[in-house]
């Protein structure tokens, strides 16, 4: 079931990019839905998608989690969040990139997602995820950032699956934050992260 929306959260996800700008990939608005690959942009999201198509494409399918090789997109890996599925509705967070960890405030790596309140069954964070596995394909959201950063809008996530020789399987998510104009998070000085 669909969490409800808000009007000034509809507003939000108003002001996140448009279909109608080439450079930027369309992905579904408040619930997660498949991307193909005429909806990639030329923007981090397009690359990481387009990266994962070129591993589906030579396995054939859904790749095995041994082919991604980070290496190959570098400037994507402080906003890259990897998953393992434990069966059920139940993912462990292996990994998060430091640009996400800025916003999450506290390290999810090792958490399982029903450990951390807004991450378990029924929302669409884990519906993205879940999703991901269940169709095999390269899914994505915006949706409004919930969360404490006075700074975010709202955010842009896909995630692609990985399929692994413990046979669990795994997702690869990139997520993208939509902030206030004028903010380079890396430019914040570490005295003001309190508004992250």
């Amino acid at each position: 079931m669909p969490e409800p929306i808000l009007p000034f959260q509809e507003a939000a996800i108003a002001e996140t990019p448009h279909p109608q700008d080439a450079d930027l990939s369309r992905v579904p608005a408040l619930w997660p839905g498949p991307i193909s690959a005429e909806d990639l942009g030329d923007d981090d999201i397009g690359q990481f998608g387009r990266y994962w198509l070129s591993l589906a494409d030579a396995a054939g399918g859904v790749p095995d989690r041994s082919d991604f090789d980070p290496t190959r997109i570098p400037a994507l890996l402080a906003y890259l969040i990897v998953l393992e599925h434990l069966g059920g509705d139940e993912f462990r967070y292996r990994l998060l990139g430091t640009g996400v960890d800025i916003f999450t405030r506290r390290s999810y790596t090792g958490l399982k997602t029903s450990e951390i309140d807004g991450h378990g069954p029924g929302n669409r964070i884990h519906t993205l995820y879940m999703e991901t596995l269940r169709q095999g394909c390269m899914i994505g959201c915006a949706l409004p950032y919930v969360g404490r950063s006075s700074i975010c809008k709202s955010v842009r996530q896909i995630a692609v699956p990985f399929r692994t020789a413990q046979g669990g399987g795994q997702v690869i998510s990139l997520i993208e934050f939509d902030l206030i104009s004028g903010i380079e998070t890396k430019r914040l000085p570490q005295a003001r992260r309190w508004v992250l």
